[in-house]
């Protein structure tokens, strides 16, 4: 096994650990045990867990928003590529909601440094921006910066607390088509 591999193979452990214990019960026995490799292999790759898992946070955000993914549709309006676009984010959040809220108490417990996920999600949110502003929406910039930001944030509050609305109104964004009306009845009212 190369030196690659087995690195790869820790952090796909660490992923799959912070997916089912949370971010707090991550333990190095824990990460080892996922990846089929002793402990010691964890400090000696990443010198302690801490720096694994700033590498895994820093990773998990630089692939969620990586604007590549999203170079499809070249022809749809500025509102059908804003809902596909934030469906496709809701989607993974809901895919990977342990590593979305790993990434969202970096951001709220600011003692542990700049959060890993901010640079990438800011530059992110101006692509997006900038790409919706150039199909000819008929928001001002600024009303469209307000407009994509009120979006990210509604989107992200239902998948980071999952169960504030699932037993009152039954929004379930793991449901596809919940997650489809739940999307585009936002961007058509703020694109109103």
């Amino acid at each position: 096994m190369n030196i690659e591999s087995v690195e790869q193979q820790i952090i796909l452990a660490t992923i799959t650990c912070i997916e089912k214990y949370g971010l707090s019960e991550v333990t190095n026995r824990r990460i080892a045990e996922i990846a089929n490799i002793n402990h010691a292999a964890i400090n000696y790759y990443f010198r302690s867990k801490e720096n694994l898992i700033s590498k895994v946070m820093e990773l998990t955000s630089k692939t969620v928003f990586d604007w590549e993914q999203f170079e499809t549709q070249p022809d749809a309006s500025a509102k059908q590529r804003c809902i596909s676009i934030f469906e496709k984010l809701v989607k993974g959040g809901c895919e990977y909601p342990e590593i979305m809220r790993a990434h969202f108490y970096g951001l709220m417990n600011q003692s542990d440094g700049i959060p890993k996920i901010l640079e990438p999600f800011n530059a992110f949110m101006i692509r997006l921006c900038k790409d919706l502003y150039a199909r000819g929406t008929k928001l001002s910039e600024r009303e469209l910066q307000l407009a994509v930001t009120q979006i990210a944030s509604a989107c992200f509050m239902v998948v980071l607390v999952p169960n504030l609305n699932v037993p009152d109104f039954n929004i379930d964004l793991r449901d596809e088509e919940i997650r489809h009306n739940f999307v585009t009845q936002l961007v058509e009212k703020l694109f109103a």
